[in-house]
């Protein structure tokens, strides 16, 4: 048995850095000075049909770490915790650092969790395959700094310790240390990001493309050796006025070499919404998304998107890929007319699954 959770867990950490540095929602009105430290307090709720409802709070304090820095964006600290229904529970501290007029960023992060999930086992003597359950009690720290080089391009240097124990759902008669898996996945790695968006937090016109490749070695402490890539490419398309935006998205996550269960992609998260119950994962996922987003003339807006994807372990199972196309609409309100920060509701179908996201900012973030 293999724990899957570990990479779900690093998925939410980048997922919450860009709610992070996306809901700044204590503007000042013009008539008054700038404060320099400012606060802010936003719910977040969701529902999956692996977890169930969900219930959070995302709070964070907003500054500059030099007054006389007019180019960087502000930086932010933050704590973030969240439960569901099923008994699941997450929390993490997070820190963003725009410094030396945007020359260096650093993100950092600390986090727990106990979550209860499940995954899906092919079963070929039955013909078909199950649902499995399992607890997972985890803990992670994150490092990424970045180094802008020229113009709009950045390298960056990762680390990340994910620790793990996992015991599974399964019969009586199954032996306990057959049902119980301890696990680490330490990895190191570089990135690169060409930014050419007209904004961060909610673009309206503009592209961005960006490069990861991690590697887990043992003598990280890792369990396995392999490595990762990620490649996505963001394209931001005015239709008139930036009331009315075309976004779409290609990306990819790649494995190779010694993968185990817990370093598979999963089809879902803010790839390809409408797929909450992690049933399709392989070694590579590839997904291509399109979303039309139109703001009215006050602060409301709506969205209706739709993409594709599939999930294979290698080229050669391609002709035997899923086909999963997933679709739905969004409501959104822009707390923040200054700095485009919007909050969201969105309902989306997947091939026989479905999902909830309540969202801070706008999705392709990364």
């Amino acid at each position: 048995m293999k724990n899957p959770t570990i990479r779900s867990i690093y998925r939410v950490t980048v997922l919450l850095f860009i709610c992070i540095t996306s809901s700044y929602s204590s503007a000042q009105e013009e008539s008054k000075p700038p404060k320099k430290v400012n606060f802010a307090a936003v719910p977040v709720v969701g529902f999956s049909n692996s977890t169930g409802f969900s219930l959070g709070v995302m709070g964070q304090m907003f500054y500059k770490i030099s007054k006389n820095d007019t180019i960087s964006p502000v930086s932010s600290t933050g704590i973030f915790g969240s439960y569901t229904t099923n008994g699941t529970w997450f929390g993490a501290l997070f820190q963003r650092l725009y410094i030396n007029e945007d020359r260096w960023r650093v993100t950092a992060a600390i986090g727990a969790g106990n979550i209860n999930y499940q995954y899906f086992q092919d079963i070929p003597v039955f013909g078909g395959g199950a649902f499995i359950g399992f607890n997972t009690k985890a803990d992670f720290g994150l490092l990424n700094i970045d180094r802008r080089l020229f113009s709009k391009l950045y390298f960056g240097l990762l680390g990340i310790y994910a620790n793990s124990k996992t015991v599974f759902d399964l019969p009586d008669f199954i032996p306990p240390d057959l049902a119980t898996d301890t696990r680490s996945m330490n990895t190191i790695g570089y990135s690169f990001n060409f930014d050419m968006r007209d904004n961060q937090l909610n673009p309206y016109s503009g592209y961005y493309l960006y490069f990861r490749n991690n590697f887990f070695r043992d003598w990280l402490g890792s369990d396995n050796d392999f490595e990762m890539y990620s490649i996505s490419y963001n394209h931001f398309i005015p239709i008139k006025s930036p009331r009315d935006i075309i976004a779409t998205r290609l990306h990819a996550s790649i494995a190779a070499g010694d993968v185990p269960f817990q370093g598979q992609n999963v089809v879902g998260q803010e790839d390809i919404r409408g797929y909450s119950e992690g049933r399709y994962r392989g070694d590579q996922v590839y997904t291509l998304q399109a979303e039309y987003r139109h703001r009215f003339q006050n602060r409301f807006g709506v969205v209706g998107f739709f993409g594709m994807a599939t999930a294979f372990d290698s080229f050669s199972e391609l002709d035997n890929a899923p086909f999963l196309p997933g679709g739905g609409v969004g409501i959104r309100y822009m707390v923040i007319e200054q700095m485009r920060i919007n909050i969201g509701l969105d309902a989306a179908l997947g091939k026989d699954d479905w999902g909830i996201y309540f969202r801070i900012g706008e999705s392709f973030g990364r």
